[in-house]
C-alpha cells in the first residue's frame, strides 16, 4: 500500500501557487515601486478595459460627457476624510489641521510638482469633510507631507476623523437623524455610514447632556463582517448602539414593553437601506471590476434589493424616512427597484424631492427610461422582446410614458464621477405616508387579562409581517396572534367576510415572481456562541461600591450596567441606554445580538482603595455629568504635564489642581479642564500666538501617594497633545518612570504608595501595559472592543481582525478601508 500523501492546507497551496507564477514572470515576481504614485499600485497588472461595460452605459445614454467620465474612472479615487460630529472637539480637530498642516500643504512643492492643497467637500456640513492629496511620492518625499500622515492615521484611530468615500457620506446626511430617533442601518458593514448615523444620535451631547432617547440597530448578514462594523462604531463610545446579525430581507419585528409592562412592535423613525449591488460606482478604488463587471450581475441582484428594501418599508413607521442607496450606476438596481416598490405600495410611499438638499452637491435627477442587456451583450427594451425560455422579471424594465411614476423617478439622483472627482453612486429618499396595502391591521383589546404578557396593537398598528409569498407562512413568525398570550380575537365578522378580506389581501401582497423566493427564516445566524448579556440589579454590589465612591446620585441608571460573564469577577462593566436595554432582553431569541453598550468600569483591585472599579476613558463623556466626587480641576498646562510625561509628581501641578488632591485618597480620579469663561467655543490663538484650548476637556488616572498618572493610551495622549496646540513627537515614550528616578534613586513613595507602577497603569487582569510597541488599537489596555465577547471567537482576534488594514494605513492609506 503506497504510503499517504500529504494533505497541504489552502493557505500552503495557494502560497506554493503564487510562487510558481511569480517564477514564470521576468522579474520574478518583484513589482517595480519606482514612479508609482497611484493607490491602485496594487493593481498594476489589471487592464482597466471592459467592452461590455462600455458598450451598456453609453448604450443608456444618461452620461453626456462620456470621454470625461471614461477618463476619471479609471484614475485613482483621491482619499477623503471627514470629522467626527459627535465630538466636542470637532472644531478643535479642524482648527489644528488648518493652523498646523492646511497652511503650509496649501504652498507644498515635491520635486518640482506642486502639492494639490486638502479641499472641503462643498457639500458637506461646516467643513468636516475634505479631499486630500495622500500619495505614495508625497508622503516619501515630503517630510510634512509624512507628519500629516501620521496624524490622520493616529485621529481616524483615536475615532476624530473617519477614512471614508466621499459618496459615501450623502446617505446618512439625508436621512436627518434626530437624538430622538430610533434608526435601523439594515446591511450596514463596514459601518462608515453608521457612524454617521451615530454621530447624528449625539449631534446634541454636552457634558453636562444625558443618554440620546434614541438607539441606531446595525445589522449585516454576514458574521465577520459584523466585527468591522463593531470596530468602527465602538471608536464613538455610544451607550445607544446594538450590531445584530441577521438576514436583512427578512429582518425580525423587534418588541419592547412600557412602564405599564404593555408589549409594543417596534417601528423605525429612520431606515437606512444601503443594499448589495454590482459596485461599478467603486470601480476607481476596486479596479478588479474591470476584469470581472457583466450586466447579468445587476439583473441577479435586482430582487434581493427588492426584498431588503419591502422589509425597510414595512418596518418604518408612518411619517418615518427610508434612504434607499447603491454604489452602482446601473438603472436595473436603482430606478427599476424604486420604481416597482412605488408601484407595489400603490401611493403610501412617496419619493421625496432633495435637489435644494447639500447645495454644492452636483447630481443628475433619476432615469424614466432605460434598457437591459443580457450577459452577451444583447439588448432588450421591454418584456415581449425577452425570449421564451428567459426568467427574467418584468420589474426590471421602465414603466410605460403614461404612468404618473415618470414624475416621481426624477427625484432619484445620481452623483457621477467625473463631476466632482468622487465615486459613483445612486440615492433615493422615501416617505412612507400611511401603512402599506398588504399590512394587516387589528383592533385594540382591552378584555385581556392585565396580569398577562400583551400587546396593544391599534386600529392604525399593522401585525409585523416577515413571508413574502402568500403561500409561504412558514417565515411568519413573528405574527403576535400565533406566539403571544393574552391576545383576543375579533370574532364579528363572519367566515365569509374573514375569506374575501384574506383574498383581498394576498392580492395585494408583493408575490414570489415580484420579489424572488423568500430566504430561509434562521432563529440564528450562522457563526460562534456570543457571551451573554447580563444586566446587574440597581443594587448590585457594584452600585454600592461605585456610587458612593464617585458621588453618584440616584438619577444614575444603574440598572443599565451590564457584563458579558455569568459567574466569577466581573472584569468589565458596560453601560446600555434604557431603550437598547429593554431591546436586548425582550428580543434575544429572535435575533443575534453581537455587540451592544461601551465600557464604562473596569476593575482595578487595589489593597489602598475601597473601590474595586475605575472609569475608562471611553466612558468618561456617559458618566461625567453625575460624577460629584474624585475629580480634580486642572489649567491647561497640567494636562500638558500630564499627558507628555509618564507620572509627574504633584508638586508639579499647579496650586490648584494640588488643592484638589491634598483632600483625596490613593485611588482613581477624573482630571477635568473647564475653559476660561471669556472665551468662545472653538480654539483660538492670542497675540502672543499662544494656543488656548476652550473645551472642556476630561481624563481618567489615578493619584497616588506624590505623582498621578493618566489611564489613557499613546493615540489618546497624541490626540489630547494636538488639540492642546503641542508637537507631540513620533518617538516620545511614555513609559513609566518610577518617582525614585526623578529624586535620585530614593523612592519616598514607598511608604505611602506600594502600588507598581505596572500594576499603575494596567491592572493585572488588563494585560501588559501598552509601550512604543503596542498597537495602537488597543485602547485603555483593554483587548475588547466596546461590549463585544470578551474572549473573541476561535481563531479570531475581534480587536485585531475588523477589517481595517494597519499597514496600509501607514503607507499611504493607500486602500479604501470603508465604504
Amino acid at each position: 500500500m503506497p504510503p499517504k500523501k500529504k494533505i497541504k492546507s489552502d493557505y500552503i497551496k495557494a502560497d506554493w501557487k503564487r510562487k510558481r507564477q511569480n517564477k514564470k514572470r521576468k522579474d520574478g515576481g518583484k513589482k517595480e515601486r519606482e514612479g508609482d504614485d497611484s493607490r491602485g499600485a496594487g493593481y498594476r497588472d489589471i487592464v482597466k478595459e471592459n467592452e461590455l461595460f462600455v458598450k451598456y452605459y453609453q448604450g443608456l445614454g444618461f452620461i453626456d460627457e462620456w470621454d470625461e467620465f471614461i477618463t476619471t474612472m479609471r484614475e485613482p479615487l483621491p482619499a477623503t476624510f471627514r470629522i467626527t460630529g459627535t465630538r466636542l472637539m470637532a472644531e478643535h480637530v479642524l482648527t489644528c489641521l488648518q493652523r498646523r498642516y492646511f497652511g503650509e500643504l496649501a504652498e507644498m512643492v515635491v520635486e518640482g510638482e506642486k502639492v494639490p492643497p486638502p479641499k472641503p467637500l462643498a457639500w458637506y456640513p461646516n467643513n468636516f469633510a475634505w479631499h486630500v492629496p495622500l500619495t505614495r511620492k508625497f508622503i516619501r518625499k515630503s517630510p510634512l507631507m509624512s507628519k500629516f500622515h501620521s496624524f490622520l492615521v493616529k485621529e481616524n484611530e483615536q475615532g476624530n476623523i473617519s477614512r471614508q468615500e466621499a459618496v459615501s457620506m450623502i446617505p446618512p446626511l439625508l436621512l436627518d437623524v434626530r437624538p430622538h430617533h430610533k434608526v435601523l442601518d439594515m446591511c450596514a458593514a463596514p459601518g462608515s455610514k453608521t457612524a454617521q448615523l451615530i454621530e447624528a444620535l449625539h449631534a446634541e451631547d454636552s457634558q453636562e447632556s444625558t443618554i440620546p432617547a434614541g438607539v441606531v440597530i446595525a445589522n449585516d448578514a454576514d458574521n465577520k463582517r459584523c466585527y468591522m462594523l463593531i470596530h468602527q462604531a465602538k471608536r464613538l463610545n455610544s451607550p445607544c448602539f446594538i450590531v445584530t446579525n441577521h438576514d436583512a430581507s427578512v429582518f425580525p419585528m423587534f418588541y419592547y414593553h412600557d412602564e405599564e409592562d404593555v408589549r409594543h412592535p417596534l417601528f423605525y423613525d429612520r431606515v437606512l437601506c444601503d443594499v448589495p449591488c454590482s459596485g461599478d460606482g467603486t470601480l476607481r478604488k476596486n479596479p478588479i471590476i474591470w476584469r470581472e463587471w457583466n450586466p447579468s450581475v445587476g439583473l441577479s441582484l435586482h430582487k434581493l434589493q427588492l426584498r431588503i428594501l419591502t422589509r425597510g418599508l414595512e418596518l418604518l413607521a408612518p411619517g418615518g424616512r427610508l434612504v434607499y442607496s447603491t454604489c452602482s450606476l446601473n438603472p436595473v438596481e436603482n430606478e427599476a427597484v424604486i420604481a416597482t416598490m412605488l408601484s407595489l405600495c400603490k401611493g403610501f410611499v412617496q419619493l421625496v424631492d432633495c435637489t435644494e438638499c447639500l447645495p454644492g452637491l452636483k447630481r443628475i435627477p433619476g432615469l424614466t427610461s432605460w434598457k437591459i442587456m443580457s450577459k452577451k451583450g444583447e439588448w432588450y427594451s421591454s418584456v415581449s422582446e425577452l425570449p421564451e425560455s428567459s426568467q427574467l422579471p418584468p420589474t426590471l424594465f421602465p414603466p410605460p410614458p403614461t404612468d404618473p411614476l415618470h414624475t416621481q423617478l426624477p427625484k432619484c439622483m445620481r452623483v457621477l464621477p467625473h463631476h466632482q472627482n468622487t465615486g459613483g453612486f445612486f440615492i433615493a429618499v422615501l416617505e412612507k405616508t400611511e401603512w402599506l396595502p398588504w399590512q394587516k391591521q387589528r383592533k385594540t383589546t382591552t378584555e385581556a387579562d392585565p396580569e398577562s404578557e400583551k400587546v396593544v396593537l391599534d386600529s392604525q398598528t399593522p401585525i409585523p409581517y416577515i413571508a413574502t409569498d402568500p403561500q409561504d407562512t412558514s417565515a411568519e413568525v413573528s405574527n403576535p396572534s400565533q406566539d403571544t398570550e393574552g391576545v383576543s380575537q375579533d370574532t364579528s365578522s363572519t367566515p365569509q367576510d374573514e375569506a374575501e378580506k384574506k383574498e383581498k389581501e394576498e392580492d395585494e401582497r408583493p408575490s414570489k415572481s415580484v420579489l424572488g423566493k423568500p430566504a430561509f427564516q434562521q432563529r440564528r445566524s450562522h457563526g460562534y456562541k456570543e457571551d451573554p448579556f447580563v444586566f446587574l440589579p440597581r443594587d448590585s454590589d457594584v452600585q454600592q461600591t461605585v456610587a458612593p465612591y464617585y458621588g453618584l446620585p440616584e438619577s444614575f441608571p444603574f440598572d443599565q450596567l451590564l457584563t458579558r460573564s455569568v459567574g466569577g469577577k466581573r472584569r468589565n462593566i458596560y453601560l446600555s441606554s434604557k431603550l437598547v436595554k429593554e431591546l436586548t432582553i425582550r428580543n434575544e431569541h429572535v435575533v443575534k445580538i453581537i455587540n451592544i453598550g461601551i465600557r464604562l468600569l473596569s476593575r482595578y483591585d487595589h489593597q489602598r482603595t475601597s473601590c474595586t472599579f475605575r472609569i475608562c476613558q471611553e466612558g468618561v463623556e456617559s458618566i461625567l455629568p453625575y460624577v460629584t466626587s474624585r475629580s480634580v480641576p486642572m489649567t491647561q498646562s497640567d494636562l500638558v504635564m500630564v499627558l507628555s510625561q509618564p507620572n509627574p509628581l504633584t508638586t508639579e501641578l499647579s496650586q490648584l489642581a494640588q488643592d484638589a488632591l491634598e483632600l483625596l485618597d490613593l485611588g482613581p480620579v477624573l482630571f477635568k479642564y473647564s475653559p476660561p469663561p471669556a472665551t468662545d467655543a472653538v480654539a483660538t490663538c492670542s497675540d502672543s500666538d499662544k494656543f488656548v484650548l476652550t473645551c472642556p476637556m476630561s481624563l481618567s488616572g489615578w493619584r497616588a501617594g506624590k505623582s498621578v498618572r493618566l489611564f489613557v493610551d499613546k493615540v489618546y495622549r497624541y490626540h489630547f497633545l494636538s488639540m492642546l496646540g503641542e508637537e507631540p513627537q513620533e518617538n516620545q515614550s511614555l513609559e513609566c518612570v518610577t518617582p525614585a528616578s526623578r529624586v535620585g534613586g530614593v523612592n519616598e513613595d514607598t511608604e505611602e504608595d506600594d502600588l507598581t507602577h505596572t500594576e499603575m497603569e494596567h491592572p493585572p487582569s488588563e494585560g501588559k501595559p501598552l509601550d512604543d510597541k503596542s498597537s495602537i488599537s488597543k485602547q485603555d489596555g483593554d483587548s475588547g472592543d466596546g461590549c463585544e465577547r470578551e474572549n473573541g471567537p476561535p481563531g479570531m482576534d475581534t480587536r485585531v481582525d475588523t477589517g481595517v488594514d494597519t499597514t496600509e494605513m501607514e503607507t499611504g492609506m493607500e486602500t479604501e478601508i470603508t465604504d
